[in-house]
């Protein structure tokens, strides 16, 4: 069921670095993947988030601030290692902070490249942070495991419940 207008969370289409990070430039100007995590969330939230152009903190009611807190990718697939990230999503109504989860991903497949599988991953954190927002209990929960994707070639992500 669609949430009502009033209901609506509204979050950047773009996440961004957390303050002080610098990630891996590189991967940040080539992959789509900090525009993919957004718009996924919308998807996967099924009408409780959406996006906006306007600056967060001009935004009345209920906002979703997405920062990158660590990442790791290369170019490689699993001849390279891991790639993983790990995102910071906090919750914030008129102003005030009321929520904060941060889900971490990664994953191990080979034959793929830096950018897919940051995509992949973005596509996994998005399912999870919109599941967190769809529960409603919004108090700070930080990933307990560190959850793998494995991705087959049928497969993008595990599926939704």
């Amino acid at each position: 069921m669609p949430a009502l207008a009033d209901d609506v969370i509204r979050t950047s289409s773009v996440i961004v670095l957390r303050d002080g990070y610098a990630g891996y430039p590189e991967f940040m100007k080539e992959c789509d993947w900090t525009a993919e995590l957004p718009a996924h969330l919308v998807e996967y939230s099924k009408g409780l988030v959406a996006l906006t152009d306007q600056d967060l903190d001009a935004v009345p009611g209920r906002t979703l601030r997405i920062r990158i807190m660590h990442m790791r990718t290369a170019e490689g697939g699993g001849f390279s290692g891991p790639k993983w990230a790990m995102i910071r999503a906090e919750l914030f109504e008129n102003g005030k902070l009321i929520g904060q989860f941060q889900p971490y991903r990664r994953t191990m497949t080979p034959f793929r490249g830096a950018c897919s599988s940051l995509s992949k991953i973005s596509n996994a954190l998005a399912a999870d942070t919109a599941e967190w927002l769809r529960r409603g209990d919004f108090r700070i929960q930080f990933a307990a495991e560190q959850n793998e994707i494995e991705i087959g070639p049928e497969e993008d992500v595990p599926p939704i419940q």
